[in-house]
């Protein structure tokens, strides 16, 4: 009796065949996808033993409705390309928020003048690689509520995955980034929305 062919064998397994090479390439490749996952995982669940290190968040959704307001209106106003848009969430508030360490009255003025392209464009885009990071929520359930981008201002820099350095050197140079590990501190900009919505703080520097 004569052995059926390879090519016969795969014309009559057919589909299992094809399923089963598509299964065993999943689960081989499975565990590559989800590395970075689990890293942070680890991070957030060592941030529940540790009062010091906050729990990083990505998932947007979870805001508060007023938050997530305020985050869209200054995402819209930073993606228009035109600083002067920047009045709108500006102007959502009841005071100005902080943006330096000394009292500034024009915002907009301010940004448009420390800005390396002269017209703010720079610090737009800032504001937009704030937003696609991950966050924080200080002081949960309180009235000090506050939602903080990105993650990289509450976390010890000496405990980031290489994933999350990757994610940090979207903001900041290699030279920035060899500083604050050697001051063990972030000092880049940081964006801070309270849970009522109100905009508090959008600055660069230590606090």
């Amino acid at each position: 009796m004569r052995k059926p062919r390879a090519s016969s064998l795969i014309r009559r397994l057919g589909v299992p065949l094809l399923f089963l090479t598509a299964a065993l390439s999943l689960v081989y490749a499975l565990p590559l996808v989800v590395h970075s996952v689990k890293a942070e995982k680890a991070v957030n669940e060592k941030a529940g033993a540790q009062n010091s290190v906050s729990e990083i968040l990505r998932d947007n959704s979870i805001l508060p409705e007023a938050v997530g307001r305020m985050r869209a209106a200054m995402l819209e106003a930073a993606m228009s390309g035109e600083i002067e848009a920047l009045r709108v969430p500006v102007e959502m508030n009841e005071i100005p928020p902080m943006i330096a360490k000394e009292k500034i009255s024009d915002p907009v003025a301010y940004w448009t003048k420390i800005s390396g392209d002269g017209q703010g464009r720079e610090i737009m885009a800032i504001i937009v690689e704030l937003f696609r990071t991950g966050f924080v929520r200080k002081a949960a359930g309180t009235d000090d509520e506050m939602y903080v981008w990105p993650y990289f201002a509450e976390i010890p820099l000496d405990k980031l995955t290489p994933a999350q350095e990757v994610e940090l050197l979207t903001l900041v140079t290699p030279d920035q980034l060899k500083a604050m590990r050697a001051s063990g501190k972030y000092d880049h900009y940081r964006i801070g929305i309270a849970h009522d919505g109100t905009w508090h703080f959008f600055w660069n520097g230590v606090q």
